[in-house]
């Protein structure tokens, strides 16, 4: 893994980079939206799922759109039928965290879904408790410190979740329909009109999101 204040100074550069590139794909899926709506996966990382539009800061993944999520999303208004994240909104500040709901709320079609999946407290304190065992990136004998390594990740995350706070956020964002999905059915995968995703790591906390 490679040191986080790395990884900081490369995405405080290239949040501005990317600029172009995203300006120059907002044109084009202006021009050319598909009767049946976008599917977007923001923050894929290295999981490339075909049939989306895969977006992530990182250029050198393999991705279809490279671009900041602290910036606007490069879809218009209301065209996207699916829009997907996993393990990606933890890694901002709330205020940013907000702000990146809020563009999933506005580039969402009235019928559209978004899938957010992000790590769960309660599942933490199953690993408190020594109820489940999480040593990634670094591992602990002791429980409760497994629980602070997987809430925090060495850094990396900037905020943890329960389903109250993702709720609370998503409403100030616009969401008028929210669904604790993985209450009902864990992170059992799902088909979204002819894309299936749900590969969530155990114990995440996954929410589904309507206008």
């Amino acid at each position: 893994m490679r040191p986080q204040g790395l990884k900081d100074a490369y995405f405080a550069v290239a949040r501005y980079a990317c600029l172009p590139s995203t300006w120059f794909r907002s044109l084009i899926y202006r021009l050319r939206q598909p009767p049946e709506g976008f599917r977007v996966h923001l923050g894929c990382g290295h999981k490339y799922i075909p049939g989306m539009i895969n977006a992530d800061g990182n250029r050198f993944r393999k991705i279809d759109l490279w671009i900041d999520l602290r910036n606007r999303l490069p879809f218009p208004d209301g065209s996207c039928q699916f829009v997907y994240s996993s393990h990606t909104l933890e890694h901002f500040v709330p205020d940013d965290a907000i702000a990146l709901l809020r563009e999933i709320r506005r580039i969402l079609r009235p019928e559209g879904v978004a899938r957010i999946a992000v790590p769960s407290v309660e599942y933490a304190l199953t690993v408190a408790r020594g109820g489940a065992r999480e040593d990634w990136p670094r591992a602990f004998e002791d429980p409760v410190s497994q629980a602070v390594n997987y809430l925090f990740c060495e850094g990396q995350h900037k905020y943890a979740y329960t389903y109250e706070i993702l709720a609370a956020f998503a409403r100030q964002a616009g969401f008028g329909r929210i669904y604790h999905y993985s209450r009902e059915a864990d992170v059992k995968p799902k088909d979204y009109g002819g894309v299936v995703v749900g590969d969530e790591p155990a114990g995440s906390l996954v929410v589904e999101l309507q206008p």
